[in-house]
This record gives C-alpha cells, structure tokens and sequence, in this order.
C-alpha cells in the first residue's frame, strides 16, 4: 500500500513538472492596434425568444493606414485578434440588464457567409450597467481585416422584451501581433 502512493507521489510530481515546463508565455509582440465604434438602434417591442441580428456593413478597414503609418510589412503580422470589446448605451443613459446573450461576427460584405464569432458574451451578467464588456475571440480576423472593407454582425437576445428605442454603440480594439 505505501509502494503504491509512493508510486502515486512519483507520477503526480512528474506530470506536475511536465506541465509546468510546458506552458511557455505567448512570444508575440503586438505590432499596433485597431480601433474601432459602431453605432446601432435597438428597436422597442423585440421579443425574448428569438435571436436578433444587427448587421453593419460596409465598415472601411484600417488595416493598411496603419502598416503604411508605422513602416510595417503585412508579412511581419502573424495574427490579428480581439483586444478589447465593450457594448454601451451611447449616452450612458439605460440600464442593459434585459440583454442577456451577446454575439458579435466580423464578415466579408462580398461573401456574407464567409465569418466569424470574435467577441461574445454569454450569459450577460444580470445587473445594473450601461457597459457590457465583451471577452475577446481567439480567432485570426486578419483575412477580414486586411480588406478594405468588413462587415459586423450583432447577435443578442433579450431576457425581457425592449420597451424603448434604445442608442447603442459598440466599441472594439484589434491586435496586430508580429513576432
């Protein structure tokens, strides 16, 4: 028996040190970021059972502004991911607690099915706010990003029908990283 958990002891402390050898910190470097704001309406009277869509398009890329700026070659980007995503009132007026599932996709405006989730938030947290901050994607957006234009697609469900029109604006930050 006290073979057994000195052989136990053993094996955890090798796997222990296995995983500790193996977890190496991202090496990239983020080369310069992106930002971006969307303005939007939530119309009253949209009901909790289905998922509603807010599409933006055509939304003009950066992308190249900012390789030219910054004297960057598009080959020294590796990635181009979410930084920060944040979903508000515009005038930081109402209370977003009757959002309660939040999806957000970037799309070539060209070829609307070609996309991908880069920021979500599901569930909302029930509470009083007028900011929801969205966690970031892991995705590559840069085959997005790298045209001149994109397109986002808003995804939320409600947990109460909306009573009034609401001003909304959507605000998210990229990260080109090299390496």
């Amino acid at each position: 028996m006290i073979k057994n958990l000195l052989s136990f002891g053993k094996w955890t402390f090798l796997l222990g040190v296995i995983i500790v050898v193996s977890c190496k910190k991202d090496a990239r470097n983020e080369l310069f970021e992106l930002n971006h704001m969307i303005d939007f309406e939530i119309q009253p009277g949209l009901n909790t059972f289905d998922t509603h869509f807010i599409v933006v398009s055509p939304i003009s890329s950066t992308y190249d502004e900012k390789l030219s700026t910054l004297g960057i070659l598009d080959e020294d980007v590796r990635s181009v991911e979410t930084k920060d995503a944040f979903l508000s009132s515009t005038f930081h007026d109402v209370n977003l607690k009757f959002i309660y599932q939040v999806s957000v996709y970037i799309f070539d405006p060209f070829n609307p099915d070609d996309k991908i989730e880069f920021c979500y938030l599901d569930p909302v947290p029930y509470k009083n706010t007028t900011s929801i901050q969205l966690f970031p994607g892991l995705a590559d957006i840069s085959h997005w990003v790298d045209q001149d234009f994109f397109g986002v697609e808003i995804r939320l469900v409600f947990r109460e029908v909306t009573s009034s029109l609401t001003q909304m604006r959507m605000e998210f930050d990229l990260s080109a990283l090299g390496n």
